[in-house]
């Protein structure tokens, strides 16, 4: 346990982490794609819907543990903080007196919306509208890839507020929807992650009121989403270790008992150099993380950091992941076993809250045009 946290912090983290290790069945109910319906009210007896208030750091650390458990958990808690930070960073006072007490408690369960068939790592690129009627706004939208969209009870949504392209980010805002005010159109099937849902949605001309704008002025939904994106990419970083670190020690685990040519493989040099290998990497995109964490947390806008943090976590957990297919051998291509999880799960991590060869754009883009932060690299 670090020793910097505070006592109230380290028994968050020491609660979460008896949760992680008596989880049951994990394996067997993510090839069931069952959602984990019972697992939701421990995850609201942890106090896990508002992590993201805590110290960033703690929340990388609690992220990182729950998804070293089953990476379908990750998912329920990171969208949903996404729309705990837009309320009390950017919320008005009557917003936060009222959704930030329902969110907090995990009371309402939030989903973030921001992807569309024709945008995705190109947020300006949206369509999806709202156009100023009396007495609020009419909104009609069409989104793509939206993550637990069909257990939740509210939708963080980013729409088009001014139809002039030419404005491009400044024309965007953000809103709320309550269940109800969104139709799931289609459930996607995908790689990895089957305990929790992706969907395409559709929102069919609903009129909300003005108080569900975040803020209350349109046209800031960009540099809000952006801000809270950012907290998003260090809980997809702390969980990317999180799987590299199951999948690691899965690894070993099977390495230690299988024997061949008269002696175990965590015996034999190129076994050892390749778990050497992998531990450093996922030790240092941990190291990454928690700095990234540390300098959100310090405020202001770190995309680099959070940017470069997803990037290494994630190419970590896809190492560690592979390297278990390595070593596991056929028994590791067979389904009854982890190996196979890790990798279809470790797979998210390539395009999750932003793809990693834009990522890694934006990470040179950003540190050519910047001075030297002597305290990061």
């Amino acid at each position: 346990m670090h020793s910097d946290l505070s006592r109230d912090d380290a028994q968050f983290l020491r609660e979460i982490t008896g949760f992680v290790n008596n989880l049951h069945d994990v394996h067997q109910r993510d090839a069931r794609e069952e959602y984990p319906s019972d697992l939701v009210p421990h995850l609201r007896a942890l106090r896990l819907f508002d992590a993201c208030t805590r110290n960033l750091e703690t929340y990388a650390l609690a992220l990182e543990e729950l998804g070293r458990g089953w990476l379908s958990l990750i998912p329920i808690v990171n969208a949903h903080s996404t729309s705990v930070w837009s309320v009390k960073n950017y919320g008005t006072e009557a917003q936060k007196a009222y959704w930030s007490p329902r969110l907090q408690s995990g009371e309402t369960i939030a989903a973030l919306a921001l992807t569309e068939p024709h945008a995705g790592s190109d947020l300006q690129k949206i369509t999806s509208s709202a156009e100023r009627v009396e007495h609020g706004w009419l909104i009609r939208a069409r989104k793509a890839l939206i993550t637990h969209a069909a257990h939740s009870d509210l939708l963080l949504i980013l729409v088009r507020t001014d139809p002039n392209p030419d404005l491009g980010a400044r024309g965007l805002s953000l809103f709320l929807l309550q269940s109800g005010e969104w139709t799931v159109d289609r459930k996607l099937d995908k790689l990895g992650s089957r305990g929790i849902e992706t969907v395409e949605l559709s929102v069919n001309g609903i009129m909300v009121p003005d108080d569900r704008l975040i803020g209350g002025v349109p046209g800031r939904g960009f540099s809000q989403v952006m801000d809270g994106l950012e907290v998003g990419r260090v809980a997809v970083a702390a969980a990317a270790v999180g799987v590299a670190r199951s999948a690691f020690w899965n690894a070993v685990g099977y390495v230690r008992d299988r024997e061949a040519f008269g002696t175990t493989l965590a015996n034999m040099p190129a076994v050892r150099a390749r778990l050497g290998n992998v531990a450093t990497q996922i030790a240092a995109a941990k190291a990454l993380t928690l700095a990234a964490a540390r300098a959100k947390q310090a405020g202001g806008r770190k995309d680099v950091q959070a940017a470069s943090a997803k990037i290494a976590a994630g190419e970590s957990a896809i190492n560690a992941a592979l390297a278990g297919m390595e070593l596991g051998g056929g028994w590791a291509y067979i389904e009854d076993r982890e190996f196979s999880r890790f990798l279809r799960d470790s797979a998210l991590f390539i395009a999750g809250e932003g793809s990693n060869a834009v990522l890694t754009d934006l990470v040179g883009a950003g540190l050519s045009r910047s001075e030297p932060d002597l305290e990061w690299i």
